[in-house]
């Protein structure tokens, strides 16, 4: 039988051999493009921005609620498996080095968002508030430690039976970490800080002494588990086929009307059903949905032509590189392969949805730079977008289709 560190050793090797797995596809030549695309321009805008930033801007609200954000979102690598709630349940007591690694893992792998962050921030903090860039490694030291107490705090509430225990963890997390940085960054009295530091240790002593004695919540811990695995998923779904994802499907009736329009003809099979696909599965829908919401949002109030240009070529791509996993979406289930239709209509159909959706995004785009600035920035960056939706639906899709069933083959 496997020890416990044996048992640990094995299962992050795995880990990791499937992170390179998915690594591999997802930092090709195409995310290359887009992070030198998308840094390059961050580079140059970013300074010249900061530069307009004037002495009343609230830096200090912002940087705390930035780090709060990181510092709360404090998911615990258990590595745990369905079959864990039966195997290792009644070894449950002998875990504990299993679990101290995990949060080890945790704390680690999560370090280094918390170093983007403040370096991003950095600049913006200096200009506004005149302190030395010395003030990053304070800030560091002080995220860090807040770090290992968010994942710690988080572990114990994981243990707690009530069901909205989570919920109000995160909200004293996020209020904790939010005021202490507040205070920090405006260089408050010791006594503010002191209180809210006195305040984090009465909660910790409660929160120890509450969980005393509590066993583990296994359901939890691995529906918790299953989750990050289903978001980092996700993002690799962009870039190619994911066998483990799981993504939920939604009726949506209130949007049947839409479908509609498409003849009841056995030439659009696949152009209803990837219609359908996009609209009622998560993987697809929620992914459109948050690119274009962030990206509308940046070009809203960007208010310059060029940026505005810019972030809208980079969301076009990473919306049409995503949706290219749904052409083999149902390749599996044996009804589609009975389909009476010719195999080019597939491709056709995927070609004719990807233009729609990317266009449709595209006047998005334009509407946003308009109410941003004004109706001939709006129109230029709805042209350039929408001349991009179609070379990259006419142009790249195709090859790009090619190439991806030469490597299925």
């Amino acid at each position: 039988m496997k020890s416990i560190d044996e048992l640990w050793k094995e299962r992050i090797q795995a880990y990791i051999q499937n992170l390179r797995k998915y690594f591999k596809y997802m930092f090709n030549d195409h995310i290359l493009f887009v992070l030198i695309f998308g840094g390059g321009a961050a580079i140059y805008y970013y300074p010249q921005w900061v530069k307009t930033l004037e002495p009343s801007f609230p830096v200090a609200f912002i940087m705390a609620v930035l780090l709060a954000l990181v510092l709360s979102a404090s998911p615990i690598t258990t590595l745990l498996k369905q079959a864990d709630i039966v195997f290792l349940l009644p070894l449950e007591t002998k875990l504990g080095s299993y679990f101290r690694k995990g949060i080890g893992l945790s704390f680690f792998t999560q370090a280094y968002l918390i170093l983007i962050v403040l370096a991003a921030c950095m600049p913006m903090y200096v200009h506004v508030t005149g302190n030395k860039y010395t003030w990053f490694f304070y800030l560091l030291l002080i995220s860090l430690t807040m770090k290992i107490w968010n994942i710690v705090v988080h572990w114990w509430m994981l243990k707690m039976s009530s069901s909205h225990s989570l919920i109000y963890d995160w909200i004293i997390r996020f209020a904790m970490n939010a005021l202490l940085f507040y205070f920090v960054l405006k260089e408050a009295s010791l006594w503010f800080i002191g209180a809210v530091v006195l305040i984090q240790v009465v909660f910790t002593m409660y929160l120890w002494k509450a969980v005393q004695n509590k066993g583990l919540k296994w359901e939890t811990l691995i529906e918790k588990e299953q989750g990050r695995m289903q978001a980092f998923y996700h993002v690799a779904n962009m870039f190619t086929d994911v066998p483990h994802l799981k993504g939920r499907v939604k009726r949506r009736k209130w949007l049947d009307p839409i479908f509609s329009s498409i003849p009841y003809d056995s030439k659009e099979t696949f152009r209803f059903l990837y219609s359908r696909t996009i609209m009622r599965t998560s993987e697809f829908s929620g992914l459109i949905i948050r690119l274009t919401l962030i990206s509308a949002l940046i070009i809203l109030f960007a208010g310059n032509l060029y940026l505005s240009i810019a972030v809208s070529l980079l969301f076009l791509y990473l919306t049409g590189f995503q949706l290219f996993p749904m052409l083999k979406k149902h390749d599996f289930i044996i009804w589609t392969s009975l389909y009476p239709i010719a195999a080019r209509q597939k491709q056709s159909a995927f070609l004719d949805l990807l233009l729609k959706t990317l266009v449709v995004q595209a006047v998005l785009f334009g509407v946003c730079a308009w109410l941003g600035g004004n109706i001939i920035q709006g129109g230029i960056v709805a042209g350039v977008s929408i001349a991009f939706a179609i070379l990259f639906s006419k142009a790249y899709a195709p090859s790009r289709i090619k190439k991806l069933e030469i490597q299925g083959n």
